[in-house]
C-alpha cells in the first residue's frame, strides 16, 4: 500500500506500448479510458489500481510498455511506482520469478496491483483547499522562500503546516483603518495620555479585569514584546520558565551561559522549585497550562519574593474570564499581535516597577520609540474596544471546532486534535511546540467559501 496524509484529488498515468503490446488499467475494479486520468468524485479513502500487461506474443522482447508518468495532484510518484513489484503470469512465463520489481517496465505478460490510501480526513482536505485554491506566492514569515512558485512540493508543504502557527485570522475592518490611515499621521511622538488612555482600552474589558496598572512606575513603547522577553530573561542568570512558550527563547537561549528551569516541574526536580528572589517568566494565558496551573507558579513565585513577569500578548484571546491582579508582579509585557492584523507594525508596550536601564527605557524615554506603530495603535483603540476581535470571531471558532472535532484551548486561535503532534525532528525549531495545536487561523479566513 502507498499512503498518502493528503486528499488525493486527482491521478493521471501515462503508459506507452511498443510492438504488439497492450495495456488495461482498472480502477476500484472499473476499465479507465485512453486518457488514464482518474478524477477526485473517483477516488476514495482505500483505492486499488491494477495494471495488466499483456502481448499477442509472451516471448517477443520487442513488445514491452514502459511508464512514462504518475502523478498525483500533479506531483510526480513515478519512482515509487517503480519500487513495486508486478506478479508475472507463470503459465506464459513458466521459467521467470513469481514477481519482480516493477522498474517502470513491462516485459513479461503481469499485472501490476496497488492499494492506494488517500487521507480524507476533513483537517486534510481543508489544509489542501486552502494551500491549492489560496496558494501565497509571498509567504512570511519564514526563512527562507518569502517568494514562491506554485509547484506541487510548495502547495504540499503549505497544507502540511497550514495549521501549524500563532497569527491572528484576517479582521478586514482593522486592516481598512491601517491601510486608509495616511504615514504622515503616524510620525510625531504620540500624546502625552498615551499610556492612560491605553490602560483606560484595557480595563474596559468585559471579559478580562486588571487592577493595578497605574501602579507600574514605568512605561515604555517597543516593536513587539520580543526585546522586553530578551532584557528580561537576559538580566539574570538562570530564568524560570514553562519549557513550553514561544521558541524565540530557545532561539536565543542558545549558546548561552543562562540556565533555564521549568517551574512546573518543581514536583519532580528539586532544583526546578522557585527559590528566593528568582526571576520568573510566564507566559498568561498559555495554550500549554491552565490557567489554575499558572496561577499556582505565580503565587509558588510571590512566597519567594521572586521578580516575575508576564507575558499577556494572548489575554486578549483568553477562552477565560480572568481576574488579573498586577500586585507582587515585577513586569508585564503587551500588544495585540497575536489578535489583530498588525504584524508588520507590531506596537507593544512594557509595564515596570523600576526603571529598566536597556535600550528600551532609553529609546522611550528620548522618544526615538517606533512612533508609527505605537500612534497606529492609539488610533485603532478609539475605534475597536479590547474585546473586540474575539467577541467577532468566537461564535465562528466554536462552529469550526464543532465541523473538526476540536477541542478548546486558554487560548482561541488554538485547538487540540489527535493528529496535531509535535514532530521531534524539529523542522522549524527544536525549540518549537505550537505544532501541538490545531492553528484555526486559516479555517477562520475562508470560512463560509468552501466547505466548511
Amino acid at each position: 500500500m502507498i499512503k498518502f496524509d493528503y486528499p488525493i484529488e486527482q491521478i493521471e498515468l501515462g503508459i506507452k506500448c511498443f510492438g504488439k503490446a497492450f495495456v488495461v488499467c482498472t480502477w476500484n475494479g472499473e476499465i479507465l479510458d485512453a486518457n488514464l486520468t482518474i478524477s477526485k468524485e473517483k477516488i476514495k479513502p482505500q483505492n486499488s489500481l491494477s495494471i495488466a500487461f499483456a502481448k499477442l506474443d509472451p516471448a517477443d522482447e520487442d513488445s514491452y510498455a514502459t511508464l512514462q508518468f504518475f502523478l498525483i495532484n500533479g506531483g510526480s510518484f513515478k519512482k515509487q511506482i517503480e519500487e513495486e513489484e508486478i506478479k508475472i503470469d507463470k503459465a506464459l512465463h513458466p521459467d521467470a520469478p513469481q514477481t519482480i520489481k516493477f522498474d517502470g517496465y513491462f516485459g513479461y505478460v503481469s499485472t501490476l496491483n496497488i492499494d492506494i490510501h488517500s487521507d480524507q480526513s476533513l483537517l486534510n482536505k481543508a489544509a489542501w483547499t486552502i494551500a491549492n485554491s489560496e496558494f501565497e506566492y509571498v509567504k512570511w514569515p519564514m526563512k527562507t522562500g518569502t517568494h514562491r512558485t506554485k509547484t506541487f512540493d510548495t502547495v504540499l508543504r503549505d497544507a502540511k503546516f497550514m495549521y501549524t502557527g500563532s497569527t491572528p485570522p484576517h479582521t478586514e475592518e482593522i486592516s481598512k483603518v491601517i491601510n486608509d490611515t495616511k504615514l504622515g499621521q503616524l510620525r510625531e511622538p504620540v500624546a502625552q495620555n498615551s499610556r492612560a488612555n491605553i490602560e483606560k482600552w484595557l480595563v474596559s474589558s468585559k471579559r478580562i479585569a486588571m487592577y493595578g496598572l497605574e501602579d507600574f512606575d514605568h512605561f515604555t513603547h517597543s516593536t513587539g514584546v520580543s526585546d522586553s522577553l530578551e532584557s528580561f530573561v537576559h538580566s539574570t542568570r538562570v530564568i524560570f520558565m514553562p519549557s513550553k512558550m514561544y521558541y524565540m527563547h530557545g532561539e536565543l537561549l542558545e549558546g548561552t551561559e543562562i540556565i533555564r528551569m521549568d517551574p512546573f516541574q518543581g514536583t519532580s526536580n528539586p532544583n526546578c522549585q522557585i527559590p528566593l528572589y528568582a526571576n520568573v517568566l510566564l507566559e498568561y494565558p498559555s495554550p500549554w497550562y491552565t490557567i489554575k496551573q499558572l496561577n499556582e507558579i505565580i503565587s509558588q513565585a510571590k512566597d519567594k519574593k521572586a521578580k516575575i513577569a508576564l507575558d499577556l500578548t494572548w489575554l486578549p484571546i483568553s477562552t477565560e474570564t480572568l481576574n488579573l491582579n498586577f500586585e507582587g508582579i515585577d513586569q508585564i509585557f503587551f500588544s495585540m499581535n497575536k489578535t489583530w492584523p498588525v504584524a508588520d507594525l507590531r506596537p507593544a508596550f512594557r509595564w515596570s516597577r523600576t526603571r529598566i536601564n536597556d535600550r528600551q527605557t532609553f529609546d522611550s524615554e528620548i522618544e526615538m520609540y517606533p512612533k508609527t506603530s505605537a500612534n497606529m495603535f492609539n488610533i485603532l483603540i478609539q475605534q475597536f474596544d479590547f474585546d473586540y476581535v474575539y467577541n467577532k470571531h468566537f461564535a465562528a471558532v466554536e462552529n469550526i471546532r464543532n465541523t473538526f472535532d476540536l477541542e478548546t484551548t486558554p487560548v482561541l486561535w488554538f485547538t487540540k486534535h489527535p493528529s496535531a503532534v509535535h514532530d521531534t525532528k524539529g523542522y522549524i525549531s527544536s525549540h518549537y511546540f505550537l505544532d501541538e495545536f490545531v492553528c484555526v487561523q486559516k479555517l477562520l479566513n475562508y470560512k463560509g467559501k468552501y466547505f466548511w
